[in-house]
């Protein structure tokens, strides 16, 4: 496991949580009143399509792509998860706090307390542990 992997697991992370507020926001739009179309007839040109349908079909094809996307994110963190667990506890814990949570040095010395110097030495270390492992 590489520091790069490693820093984009909260990248990652942040990603989901914006794919997750994405499908959200479809899902009530399509069960809005806005979605109830009371006519048939066409506003273009071509076949009448009811704003439910077409919403109904954005909100499929959104969700198929969502989930795929999902689980590619998913066993990315999972796999970075899994190999922090590799570490003694007070490696994985500052390793966790950085880059699974995202956590500035200065949140994560205050919240382990330790020093920036501790903090640095630990780092060093973990990222040594992970590259051996792979």
């Amino acid at each position: 496991m590489t520091k790069e992997e490693l820093s984009q697991c909260f990248a990652k992370r942040q990603e989901l949580q914006q794919i997750n507020k994405r499908i959200q926001a479809l899902r009530e739009d399509a069960r809005s009143t806005r979605a109830i179309c009371y006519s048939n007839e066409p506003r273009g040109r071509g076949e009448p399509t009811a704003a439910v349908q077409r919403y109904i079909e954005r909100l499929e094809e959104l969700s198929s792509l969502y989930e795929e996307k999902k689980l590619e994110l998913q066993a990315d963190t999972i796999l970075v998860e899994r190999a922090i667990l590799v570490l003694p506890s007070e490696h994985a814990a500052l390793m966790r706090l950085r880059y699974v949570k995202g956590k500035k040095w200065e949140q994560v010395t205050e919240e382990l307390f330790i020093s920036a110097t501790k903090s640095k030495r630990l780092h060093r270390e973990a990222l040594k542990i992970l590259e051996n492992i792979k």
